[in-house]
């Protein structure tokens, strides 16, 4: 059976486009933006902070900052008509 393994994105900001094959070694490489130079890679969660510690260390990576979507609420919630036109009223 598939057990479902927390992940987490993480940005790699690097100095060239030619490092990015190495960064597959961290994690999966979802996007990769040449003109900005960054990638963004999925790391397991469990293992998130030592992948961070060891990427700063490496002398082709500028920055490394962590994804911040899994704080963000993803409920949203509609608003009625009624509540809209009470708005509207005042």
């Amino acid at each position: 059976m598939y057990k479902k393994v927390e992940r987490q994105a993480m940005y790699v900001w690097v100095y060239s486009m030619k490092w990015k094959k190495k960064l597959q070694r961290f994690g999966t490489i979802h996007y990769v933006s040449p003109k900005m130079k960054y990638i963004l890679i999925y790391v397991n969660a469990s293992r998130a902070a030592e992948v961070k510690k060891e990427l700063i260390s490496k002398n082709y990576v500028k920055r490394v900052t962590m994804a911040h979507r899994k704080e963000l609420d993803e409920h949203f919630v509609l608003k009625s008509d009624a509540d809209k036109r009470d708005n509207l009223e005042e």
